[in-house]
């Protein structure tokens, strides 16, 4: 475990939600983890910059099974 110093979140939601953009900052984001919380997006992408300089990516949705079929591959080519 270190210490996080950037955050990346992009986030694909299915059918969207409705958000006036004249709320405040707070708002929007308890809005936003409502969402997650409640599993209703595509695609959940989070990329972690640590103070030693290393990043790691958090992917759940389209992505990530695209990714493991991408693994998948590379292990059956190496059979």
């Amino acid at each position: 475990m270190g210490r996080v110093i950037k955050a990346k979140v992009d986030l694909d939601f299915e059918e969207g939600f409705e958000l006036s953009h004249k709320k405040s900052a707070e708002h929007v984001l308890k809005a936003v983890m409502e969402q997650i919380s409640s599993a209703t997006f595509e695609e959940l992408e989070v990329e972690l910059e640590f103070d030693d300089g290393t990043t790691h990516e958090f992917v759940i949705g389209e992505d990530a099974d695209d990714e493991d079929e991408e693994d998948d591959d590379e292990e059956e080519d190496n059979e």
